[in-house]
Parts: structure tokens; sequence; C-alpha cells
């Protein structure tokens, strides 16, 4: 409650208004959510390459002033909204590789459809390739969804359907391999569930101990 100071000539109180910061911070997030709900539309329907600060500006109708306060640039603009993607993913704890290989699937799928995945996934290579710090961002952004994929693995070690020798690392990207390329190349098959149980199925084998030669 602010400070209510009288005058000595007995008129009201005066109340002193609040701060400027703390006036402009609900209009600041304001902003910021218009911002990258913009982006958000421009990237689903037209591709990264299409969210520049000025189409961002024209569809919020937020002034490309206030945008360049709240980002550097239009690679700053893009991360953020792609960021605004992401869902939390669950380490799913089914028992068996297979069974929780099938749960991050099942996860990925539901967060978007198949054909707007593709879609953003190739937009975001294309990007990477001529924008170093966007490529950057996007190698962190895929190092930090590697997490649950970890925990998996880590856990199959331990119920010894897993090679306990393996590289984990190396094992995380054997088994995205796949499924991005379904991804790219195939987005509707991922949905399939006799190609989806024969890829998992594969993948289990190939990580599978081997046997000890007599």
């Amino acid at each position: 409650m602010p400070h209510v100071t009288a005058c000595d000539c007995g008129c009201s109180p005066y109340i002193p208004l609040p701060s400027r910061s703390i006036m402009s911070r609900p209009l600041s997030e304001a902003a910021r959510t218009k911002m990258l709900g913009a982006a958000q539309e421009i990237i689903v329907a037209d591709g990264l390459d299409a969210c520049t600060v000025d189409e961002v500006a024209r569809r919020s109708g937020v002034a490309k002033t206030t945008i360049y306060r709240h980002f550097k640039n239009g690679d700053e603009l893009v991360i953020a909204a792609m960021e605004c993607f992401k869902t939390d993913v669950d380490t799913p704890d089914t028992g068996s590789l297979a069974g929780d290989l099938r749960a991050m699937v099942e996860q990925f799928v539901a967060t978007l459809e198949p054909a707007v995945s593709r879609r953003l996934f190739v937009s975001m290579l294309h990007r990477a390739l001529d924008h170093p710090d966007f490529e950057q961002a996007f190698r962190r952004s895929r190092e930090a969804e590697y997490g649950p994929l970890r925990r998996v693995l880590q856990r199959a070690i331990a119920r010894g359907e897993v090679d306990p020798e393996i590289d984990v690392p190396l094992a995380m990207q054997f088994l995205q391999g796949p499924f991005m390329a379904l991804q790219l190349l195939r987005p509707d098959a991922i949905t399939i569930d006799d190609r989806l149980d024969q890829m998992i199925e594969l993948s289990c084998r190939a990580l599978a101990p081997q046997p000890v030669p007599l």
C-alpha cells in the first residue's frame, strides 16, 4: 500500500502513483505474449524464414521498437517462439525399454501434428545452415531434450536389457536417427502402430547385450 501524505492546508491526501517500472510490467508481458503468439502462428503457417521482426510487428500490432527491447534480433525472437512449442516430456517407466520408447514417441506425437512437426523440423535445419547463432541454440535445444531418453537407457542397462558397455550418448543418437528419418520422409508413418513397433523392436535388439562367445 503506498504511503499517504496530507498537505498542511487540509486538502485531500496525496497518494503517490506506482513507479513507471511497476506500471509498465503488465504491458510489457502482454506485448511479449502477443509477439510470441504471432511468431508461432507465422512459423506454423509459413515456416521459420517467414518469421521476421517486420511480419511479427504487423500481425501482433506491437511496435518494432518494443520487439527490439525484448529481443536483440530476429533469431532471438524465433528461438523464443520455438521454445513455446516445447512441452515437458515425462520419463516413462513401463518396466521395459520397448514400452518406454513407445511411450516417449506417443508423447512426441501428441505434442504436434506430424505434418506440422515435419515442417518445423525442416525449417529449423534450414535456418541453422545459414545462421550460426541459431544453429548453436538449436543444438542446445536438442541436447536439453536428451534427459528423459538418457534415464530410460540407464534403467534399461540396470535391468539387463542394454549392453552395460554401451556408449550412452551414442546410443541416444542411434535411437533418435530412425525416428528423425521418419519425421522427415514419412511423417504419417510414425503414427502407424506396426511400423513403429517394428522400429522399436529392431532398436532394442541392436542395443541388447551380446552373447559371450564360447
